[in-house]
């Protein structure tokens, strides 16, 4: 019987599909989208272009060449921002420390870190017990400075405004004679001591030997 079908089939004279030719009939005629960077699929390399490593040495050239015109053409106008150097006022007593990466962004970028010496405060000894019971190990007893930090908020200029306002905070605490805190005793570690050359150690100048 399948014989028969066949001889039959054959006799009509109408061809056979293939399976690849019935599935690319049912999808429309499209073929599958070959990768872009299939090995199979790349043109072969006639020796006619520069290779990878040649392309990036090329862009690291051009990059120093962009610097390079940057240095030459547009930081000498950058003198006419220039001014001179002034020492800080007497009444200038802070100091804000902070750090800055170039290039990158850091988290630390935001920390910012006020210093003030106490005797700058101009506090009486009332007063300045009670503002370094405040303050606690925030005080270095052998450079007399008061070291505040702050990262808690995102950005510097908040951080440098948090920390002045809690000094001015701890100023007026300080100054309050309602509560002066006289009987809390101030626990201070000694300050350190400078250790000095003993001078019974100096030797005496030796006269010098004549060359002979």
């Amino acid at each position: 019987m399948a014989s028969h079908f066949l001889a039959v089939f054959r006799a009509t004279g109408r061809r056979t599909f293939s399976t690849t030719a019935v599935n690319a009939a049912r999808s429309g005629g499209r073929r599958r989208a070959q990768r872009k960077y299939d090995i199979d699929s790349m043109e072969k390399f006639n020796f006619d272009d520069q290779t990878s490593l040649g392309h990036d040495l090329f862009e690291n050239i051009r990059t120093v060449r962009q610097y390079l015109r940057k240095t030459e053409f547009e930081l000498p106008k950058l003198n006419s921002f220039a001014k001179p150097f002034e020492p800080p006022a007497e009444n200038q007593i802070l100091k804000f420390k902070s750090h800055t990466y170039l290039g990158e962004g850091h988290p630390v970028e935001r920390k910012v870190v006020l210093s003030v010496k106490v005797n700058d405060l101009k506090l009486n000894d009332t007063e300045r017990h009670k503002l370094l019971l405040l303050c606690g190990p925030r005080y270095n007893v052998n450079t007399d400075e008061l070291t505040l930090s702050s990262e808690k908020f995102p950005l510097r200029k908040q951080n440098k405004k948090y920390l002045r306002d809690l000094l001015d905070k701890l100023l007026t605490e300080a100054k309050d004679a309602k509560d002066t805190f006289a009987d809390v005793p101030l626990n201070l570690p000694q300050p350190k001591k400078k250790l000095e050359f003993p001078k019974e150690w100096i030797r005496a100048p030796q006269p010098q030997q004549k060359e002979q």
